[in-house]
């Protein structure tokens, strides 16, 4: 028996230890015709999918182990946070946040299996124990809710000094190359003498030259000045930078600098995830999760389910923004599908921000644009993996921060999809309570705790 046929019969036989062993392979083998193919599917069965021969109880209690184990696990980890923090309590009534961030730290690393931010693929979430601290806060802050210890306050620090005004860590936020040397052997003339190349081959054979080796030799050679213009203060506008480095705006380019700024290869990067993750995510939000949007999560299942053939990447965005409570359209623009630049650019009021912009239902449409600053900067493209990969690398090449809108669902991408988790640092300005739907200075040094929140469970979910 494989060691997967091995897993589910042990899965059987933890709840069922005494059930004979023809009704076992009878299970089994039932299971097997359905389509279970992991432990973690076992969640899904329903009573009619078991075999005749098992008696309505012990189907009962089989549909019961399987599909509570991930809420008895989280059941566990909140009295531990409870029990943690009532010790904590005796000797401080109002734990602050960096007394419950050491804390968490130490549990963490005493027992970095159970309580780590890890997916099961070994990605580390931003500090790998930002989601324990986060929980020991909101419990002290439970405990403590109107009484008077809950004020902390801090002297507000008031500064019109040149370093308060400068770049902060939204712009350098996970990068590695942020503002390199100049290359060996070049100067900023010569580079600005193959930059003047770039301009006319640009203007000669306009975006179909990004394809030529020299010119993608060229964009890499000239990657300090790139960075230099960008990086200027005050910052250029994107109609300034288009002008100035047209083969920035395609799609290769936009993932070539990427990878230089960050050392990642994002579009390798989000289908591998969209193959792995997005699958993960979906199974996720079709057991129908406590706490999501329930219905708009089922609208957006529902007609993905009626698609033939449909790519799992629009959807999944959908149900990240559902989950957040976020507007789609602080994230993704629909036209029709035989718009133009042009036309969308005169008929859909286009926000500074970027925004993905799909030709057709977001579900099923298979062309995509990229809008940034009022203006559409990447014209019609196949393929909407390929779509957010470009979208996603604009944030980071152009030092440009997350829109309130859809901050959750760009951290989460952010972490989740692209791997990029500092610890300190933020390209998020503000946070929108899903609550109250207020809007509160975000800090800079913590992962979004609704983002911190979905990736714990769905590390649970992963793991259980």
């Amino acid at each position: 028996m494989s060691a997967l046929g091995e897993d589910i019969r042990q899965a059987v036989l933890v709840v069922l230890p005494s059930l004979p062993e023809d009704k076992v392979q009878s299970l089994l083998n039932k299971l097997a015709s359905i389509g279970v193919e992991s432990k973690s599917d076992l969640q899904f069965i329903k009573e009619e999918d078991l075999p005749a021969n098992i008696t309505t109880i012990q189907c009962r209690r089989l549909l019961n182990a399987w599909q509570t184990k991930g809420e008895t696990s989280a059941k566990y980890r909140r009295e531990m946070v409870r029990i943690i923090v009532d010790e904590m309590r005796l000797t401080e009534l109002n734990p602050s946040k960096s007394q419950c961030l050491t804390v968490a730290k130490m549990i963490v690393k005493q027992h970095p299996k159970c309580f780590a931010d890890v997916m099961r693929d070994g990605t580390v979430i931003g500090s790998g124990y930002g989601s324990l601290s986060t929980q020991l806060k909101t419990r002290v802050e439970h405990v403590n809710r109107g009484s008077a210890l809950s004020r902390r306050r801090k002297q507000r620090r008031v500064s019109n000094s040149p370093a308060d005004t400068a770049r902060g860590p939204a712009d350098q936020y996970g990068c590695v190359r942020w503002q390199p040397e100049c290359p060996p052997g070049e100067s900023e003339e010569s580079l600005k003498e193959k930059q003047r190349e770039m301009k006319d081959l640009y203007c000669v054979e306009g975006p179909a030259g990004a394809e030529r080796g020299l010119l993608t030799q060229l964009m890499k050679t000239t990657y300090y000045l790139q960075r230099k213009t960008i990086n200027a203060s005050p910052p250029p506008s994107i109609a300034e930078l288009k002008n100035e480095w047209p083969y920035l705006f395609t799609p290769k380019e936009l993932y070539s600098h990427f990878k230089l700024l960050t050392d990642i290869g994002i579009l390798d990067k989000m289908e591998q995830v969209m193959e792995e993750k997005g699958k993960l995510i979906l199974q996720f939000f079709q057991q129908k999760p406590a706490g999501t949007n329930a219905d708009e999560v089922e609208r957006i299942l529902v007609k993905y389910n009626r698609e033939e053939m449909c790519d799992p990447c629009p959807c999944v965005i959908l149900l990240l923004m559902a989950h957040f409570r976020e507007n789609p359209e602080g994230l993704v623009l629909q036209a029709d599908k035989l718009a133009t630049a042009a036309d969308i650019e005169r008929t859909l009021p286009l926000p500074d921000s970027p925004r993905l912009i799909v030709l057709g239902e977001v579900l099923t449409a298979t062309q995509w644009m990229l809008s940034i600053e009022g203006q559409v900067v990447v014209p019609p493209h196949s393929n909407f993996v390929a779509g957010m990969a470009a979208f996603f690398s604009s944030y980071y090449n152009f030092n440009l921060v997350y829109q309130e809108q859809a901050s959750c669902t760009l951290e989460f991408i952010q972490r989740c999809f692209i791997g990029l988790n500092p610890t300190s640092g933020t390209k998020t300005t503000k946070l929108v309570s899903q609550r109250s739907g207020k809007v509160h200075e975000k800090k800079n040094n913590s992962v979004n705790p609704h983002v911190s929140s979905l990736l714990r469970r769905l590390m649970d979910f992963e793991w259980l």
